[in-house]
């Protein structure tokens, strides 16, 4: 028995020893992840404040920028003309648009009588009701021929829209009615499948325009303009379509790109002898770079106006020597059946370089300047399903081949975006209350609606 003392005293201490170990090993890995996250934070916070200080100066340059070119807003007769009917291939000139009927002169004088009769049927509201009844009865009546239709009697009753509005309001109850007593009421207006949903798109259209163009046009135009110069203020996988700062969560670009701001300078050819400052990032495409070059020399321009980055070479001059820059050429880097889009900072570009933008034309096709050889360029269109920009996407060979500690080191590199895509969600969408009003068109559909619910109930 007296064996059995000091053994159980050894076996006490030992376990003693192990607590105490245990308790300090603990102790110290609490305190390095208690060190880990306070870094963390600290680092979150700084660069909060610096994108926040960022992103109101760039919002008061951008602001400035807007006043000084303008909100783009169209006339009245173009804006009905885009909302009313689809593109033609006759543009200006379609009879749409012109409303002159090309009618031989012999005919003239029994045509526009028969079309003046018709007019003074279209004033009667009996008529017009069971005509459009008519016609939507028809088989071959089609959901474009409806919109069609729709369109051209908000034409020929422009003149005189309250009796336009009381039509559409018949028919809209009478839809109302159709879907309340095949119990889907859920489903009206999910679709333009009726004359009077695609009417009551052009009256909203028409009344809106005034509103627009005075009170919304202005922050709706902002809000876009904010939108996307915050967007393009990161990197931007050409391929994956996915940004390091985006309102879209499935648009986020998860992985950490390192990236410089550059500020080019750019001659338009014809354009002038000076030169247009113009903020790039030097892991832009060519393609990329083009557009904000495009969107800055020619913002004072409306968009129909601009030239497509497909037309227009981009040249660099880092000296007395030339390089036309382009999206994949010779020098684009290979890794297997994979080729990586070029780049300023595959070529080089530095900050204050200078660059040229002219028109395109016979003599300055890129394939010619590069000396591309035709067995080349038939591997070049061979693999042009195989590229990527900043983010390679995992081949089928690669797959099940990343390390612990890179998933990991993702994981971690992702879940650190993500605050900041939460921080930025959170900003965006109180800006968008902001743009949220009262305006008497929809008070209008929408009381329509209320009231003959409630009977319908």
């Amino acid at each position: 028995m007296a064996a059995k003392v000091p053994l159980v005293k050894e076996v006490a201490y030992s376990v003693y020893i192990s607590i105490s170990v245990y308790s300090q090993q603990a102790e110290r890995e609490y305190e390095k992840i208690k060190s880990q996250l306070e870094g963390l934070e600290e680092s979150v916070r700084d660069r909060c404040k610096k994108e926040f200080t960022d992103l109101m100066i760039e919002m008061e340059d951008q602001t400035n920028d807007i006043n000084e070119a303008g909100i783009p807003v169209l006339d009245y007769k173009t804006y009905t003309d885009r909302v009313f009917f689809l593109p033609s291939k006759d543009g200006e000139k379609d009879v749409m648009i012109t409303g002159k009927l090309d009618i031989p002169e012999a005919r003239r004088q029994t045509v526009e009588q028969a079309l003046n009769q018709f007019s003074n049927l279209l004033n009667s509201k009996s008529f017009l009701i069971n005509f459009i009844h008519t016609l939507e009865n028809q088989r071959e009546f089609s959901a474009r021929a409806k919109v069609y239709f729709a369109s051209l009697l908000t034409v020929a009753l422009h003149g005189k829209l309250e009796y336009y509005t009381d039509i559409m309001r018949t028919l809209f109850l009478e839809l109302m009615e159709q879907y309340v007593v095949a119990k889907n009421p859920k489903l009206m207006l999910r679709r333009s499948e009726t004359v009077v949903e695609r009417m009551l798109s052009n009256w909203m259209s028409i009344c809106l325009y005034q509103y627009l163009k005075d009170n919304a046009g202005e922050p709706l135009y902002k809000l876009f303009k904010a939108i996307k110069h915050q967007v393009e203020k990161g990197p931007v996988d050409a391929v994956l379509k996915k940004a390091k700062y985006t309102l879209n969560d499935t648009g986020l670009l998860g992985d950490d790109v390192e990236y410089t701001q550059l500020t080019v300078n750019v001659y338009v050819q014809d354009g002038g002898t000076d030169s247009i400052p113009v903020k790039v990032l030097n892991c832009d495409t060519i393609s990329q770079v083009k557009e904000k070059i495009i969107d800055q020399v020619y913002r004072n321009l409306p968009c129909s106006q601009w030239p497509k980055a497909e037309s227009v070479v981009l040249e660099w001059r880092p000296g007395s020597t030339a390089q036309i820059l382009s999206d994949l050429d010779l020098t684009s880097q290979r890794d297997g059946r994979w080729k990586r889009i070029n780049t300023l900072m595959h070529y080089n570009v530095r900050d204050g370089a200078t660059l040229i933008l002219s028109k395109m034309g016979i003599s300055q096709q890129p394939e010619d300047n590069q000396q591309d050889v035709p067995g080349e360029r038939h591997a070049l269109l061979e693999d042009e399903n195989k590229v990527w920009h900043l983010v390679r996407p995992v081949d089928e060979i690669d797959e099940g081949k990343s390390k612990r500690g890179s998933v990991k080191e993702k994981e971690r590199t992702k879940a650190i975006t993500e605050i900041y895509l939460t921080r930025l969600l959170s900003v965006k969408v109180g800006k968008i209350k902001m743009f949220s009003s009262n305006n008497s068109p929809f008070r209008v559909f929408l009381v329509l609606i209320l009231q003959n619910g409630s009977q319908a109930k």
